[in-house]
């Protein structure tokens, strides 16, 4: 059985989010769930340049969500969340 893990979001990840609407509601939906479904992975993965970490990226809404597992610790850390337009432009 999987484990679940808390979920704990840096507060500037949230600032690119709507203050309301369906968007904003779901991307915080999926944040709610993320920690009984972060064994799955996201979307696709990427790599920092600089540290070598793997983060998943899950597409919410029209919103890139990355994030990691930190197993240790029972957590998952989410790190980003911009607009999947700007994903693309990279």
């Amino acid at each position: 059985m999987a484990r679940d893990y808390k979920v704990y979001a840096h507060v500037d990840a949230l600032g690119l989010l709507p203050r309301t609407g369906r968007r904003r509601a779901a991307v915080l939906g999926f944040l709610q769930v993320l920690g009984k479904i972060a064994h799955l992975g996201g979307d696709y993965r990427r790599t920092d340049p600089e540290t070598g970490r793997p983060y998943e990226v899950t597409e919410v809404a029209g919103f890139a969500v990355t994030w990691w597992i930190d197993a240790p610790v029972g957590e998952v850390k989410v790190v980003d969340i911009h607009s999947c337009d700007a994903n693309r432009a990279e």
